[in-house]
Parts: C-alpha cells; structure tokens; sequence
C-alpha cells in the first residue's frame, strides 16, 4: 500500500509506526560499520550477514542507492524490512517532460526544478487538500533560500509569477539579480535576507506562499514556524540536510515528536542522507579511496591500543590524491596522537580497502533505515503544519536517480469558520 492517499488525520498513525520502528531496531541503524568494524549488531544473523557479504559490486551498488529495492532484497534476511518497505513506500511522480535548461543553470538542477514546479496543482480542485484560492499561479511568491533564483525565474518563466527570493550570500544576490536584468519585464528579484532574523517578516505574510526546494535542516523549519506565524496561505517545500543549522541535533516541531523517546542526532541525521544517486564515478571512486583510507588508519589506530571510532579529521576530496603515507601523515598533523608509522605502511592501505569491501555490505543494514528516519523527520514537520491549522499533503516529486532529496510537502492554510 502507499501512503500519500491516507486521510490527513493518518499523518500521526504515520509517523506513530515510524517512530516504533526506529527505537526498536536502533542498535542497528546507530552501528557505523565504517569505524566499529569489530563488531556488528547483526553478527548472531548468519543468514542476513552472509548475504549482504556474498553482494558483487554490481548488486552492491544497485542496493546502495534504492531503499525499496534493498528493502525488497532483506525481506527474506529480515522481518523489519516488510513494516519498514510499506512505511516508506509513497506515490511516486510520473516522469517530468524534459525542458532545455537556460544558459547557466546545471541541466540536472534545472530538471529538479521543473519537476517540483509539475508537481503542483494549478486549479482549484486538483488535490483534495486545496481547499482556498492560494493557487501556484495566482499568489505571489517568497523562494526561501534561493540562491540565484531559480526556481523564480522557472516560476516566472512558466507562470509569469511574481516572486521575491531570500538569500543571505550577497555573491549569489548579484548574481542572480544580473540573471534577472537580462531579461525584459522579468518581476522578479532576489534580496539580501538572513531568513533567521526577523528581517524575513519583510517579505512573508498572508499574501504570499513560500517555496523552498532543497532548504536545509534548520533552515527549512525556520521556513515553516514564519510561515505560519505570518499566515501564510501555501507553504511548498522540499527538505534536505536534516543535520545543518540545527544546534546539533535534531529539534521536534510537533507536540507528538517533542514527547518522543527517541532523540536525533547529527550523526543519526547524516544516515538520512547518505544515498549518491547524483554523484560523478570520478567524485565516488575518491570518496570510496577515502574512506577505504580511513579504515586502513583505524585498523592501524587499533593496533596501537586506540578505539577505531576515534575521531579523525574529514579530508578534502582532492587528497585521495596524495600517497598513502602522506595522506596519513597529513590526517594525523591536524590530530596530534601518538602513532607510531609503520615502514609497511602501505599494508593498511591494501588492509582498509578489504575492509571497505566488507563495511560497505554489512553498512545496508544501516542504510535500509535511512528513508524512515528522513520520513520521520518530514512528518513531524506535517504534524506541526497541521497543528498550525494548514492541510498537507506529501509525494514524491522526482524520482530518486534525479535527486534522492525528493519529498514534497504541501500545504494550504485551512479557511477560518
């Protein structure tokens, strides 16, 4: 079954079921099999172990990238992933026509934006929750966190639509106000605008709908309390990066969430958006390097009495460059502990790819939570619009090979009685 069709008071049914899932099977998706590889939660699971560990490269990486599918592949290992496959399951968007982007504008961010802007209705009557006139095409627009505005200049494009942008680098407002000029009779424009100061009340009131696709963490919840505390009438958003601008973990927006005992951390939050889909095979073959290279490290680190969850600083892609050795000597410069380097250093380099390869499989069973901890944290928002007294609705926008980022939440002020 899917979701997306439920009675809006199932919101809460939701999002009840995935907050059970998740404390109940914590062990497994708070397990970092990348630096605690001497153990795993599913170690007494030889069935489960030993078919994630049988996966070729090419199995691995369809799974790695589609949560339904690897759910699909666990059923057999797993009986969580029959509750957890129906929990995430939701209407998934038909196929955007294809639009040649503008010059300037990465072709793959300009189909996401096409995508989101089809996933709108445009008359009244065109999804159940639409219940007043706050239509795409008739209400002018806030786009929360735009950048260099496109999303308003597609809306304009598309719509002739009135929009103002807020953004806080004044580069990207240049920038995009040069797109702007460029074009005659253009009415829209983006603004230098801190969207957490009080500044952004400037813009947002019971006039405008507020649009926001890819707005982060704190960011995107910033955008629905101003929202709501302006009125309003349409609120459309696509969150990502539940971990940035949020004090450090997770802040529940809904009455039911804050009474959770289930607490998000940044690192919990990360697991929600670990999924690559969007990633060049140069950007990924690096990251694996990388990672093989810490693996390689901690195994050193281990052998020297340190725990291999030590923390160790994040390297800049363009590392994976150098040799092992250097790369080391580098990663340990910026944390001063007392290792002792080995002259068959480059054993551990060829010891942590091994461990990757093994890491990698035994870390799906993390990975096949990830769209249930992204939901729960997408519904609480639901809830809390709800409670502000707006009806929602929540689809998938694109499909994931797109951007795995692909959740939309809309919502419409409910009339006054």
């Amino acid at each position: 079954s899917t979701w997306r069709h439920l009675s809006i008071m199932n919101f809460e049914l939701w999002a009840q079921r995935l907050n059970t899932v998740l404390i109940q099977n914590q062990s497994l998706w708070r397990h970092n099999a990348y630096s605690n590889f001497n153990a795993s939660p599913i170690d007494d699971n030889a069935v489960l172990r030993n078919f994630l560990l049988a996966l070729n490269d090419g199995e691995f990486a369809q799974l790695q990238r589609n949560d339904r599918q690897l759910l699909k592949s666990l059923i057999p290992y797993f009986p969580p992933a029959v509750e957890l496959l129906e929990l995430i399951t939701i209407t998934s968007a038909p196929a955007a026509s294809h639009r040649e982007p503008p010059v300037g504008i990465p072709g793959n961010k300009w189909q996401q934006i096409q995508a989101f802007i089809d996933a709108h209705p445009t008359e009244i009557g065109e999804t159940q929750a639409n219940q007043n006139p706050a239509l795409l095409n008739n209400t002018p627009a806030i786009e929360w966190c735009s950048g260099k505005g496109y999303l308003s200049e597609a809306l304009f494009s598309r719509y002739a639509l009135d929009s103002v942008g807020l953004e806080i680098d004044a580069s990207l407002v240049d920038s995009g106000n040069t797109r702007v000029g460029k074009s005659a009779g253009r009415t829209y424009q983006i603004v230098k605008c801190d969207v957490l100061s009080e500044h952004v009340f400037n813009y947002v009131n019971s006039s405008t709908q507020v649009l926001a696709l890819h707005a982060c963490g704190g960011l995107h919840q910033r955008l629905l309390s101003v929202s709501a505390t302006a009125h309003s009438p349409r609120i459309s958003f696509s969150p990502c990066c539940y971990h940035r601008f949020n004090h450090g973990e997770y802040q529940p927006l809904s009455s039911s969430m804050k009474a959770s005992a289930l607490p998000l951390s940044n690192s919990d939050l990360r697991t929600a958006v670990r999924q690559t889909c969007t990633a060049g095979a140069s950007e990924t073959a690096a990251r694996r390097r990388l990672q093989a290279r810490y693996i390689g490290l901690r195994l050193l680190l281990a052998e020297q009495g340190f725990a291999t969850d030590t923390a160790l600083p994040s390297s800049p892609q363009h590392w994976s460059k150098m040799s092992f050795r250097d790369w080391v000597n580098e990663t340990l410069s910026r944390k001063p502990i007392a290792v002792t380097i080995p002259t068959n250093i480059d054993q551990y380099e060829v010891a942590g790819a091994q461990g990757l390869h093994k890491a990698e499989r035994l870390d799906l069973i993390r990975m096949a939570f990830r769209r249930a901890i992204e939901l729960r944290c997408v519904l609480d928002s639901i809830l809390y619009l709800q409670e502000q007294h707006y009806d929602c609705t929540l689809s998938e926008f694109c499909p994931s090979s797109l951007t795995p980022r692909n959740l939309l939440v809309q919502a419409v002020k409910r009339a006054a009685i």
